[in-house]
């Protein structure tokens, strides 16, 4: 992650606290140890994310407002994206 980053949204893992998900202007980005390090997320995604969020039950699940409106989704911790909203197809 770029360290000027602006981060607009800020998702924690429950069950694996040490993996955090920011989303900002710069993109979507993941650490795997608690912030030490992170890796771009965001390769497929269009746009710029203004939002993120974790599903409770199941936190490998992420989904990813943009700028736009589109909702985007990711059932393996962000590693393939699938725009959800407007109609939505696979995305790599």
């Amino acid at each position: 992650m770029p360290t000027n980053a602006v981060v607009r949204s800020v998702a924690v893992d429950p069950d694996r606290p040490e993996r955090t998900y920011v989303a900002g202007p710069a993109g979507v980005f993941r650490s795997d140890d608690a912030g030490l390090t992170w890796e771009e997320a965001d390769v497929a995604l269009d746009g710029e994310p203004v939002a993120l969020a974790l599903d409770p039950f199941n936190p490998q699940t992420v989904f990813v407002v943009m700028t736009d409106g589109s909702l985007w989704k990711s059932v393996d911790g962000a590693a393939k994206w699938q725009l959800v909203w407007p109609a939505g197809g696979p995305a790599e």
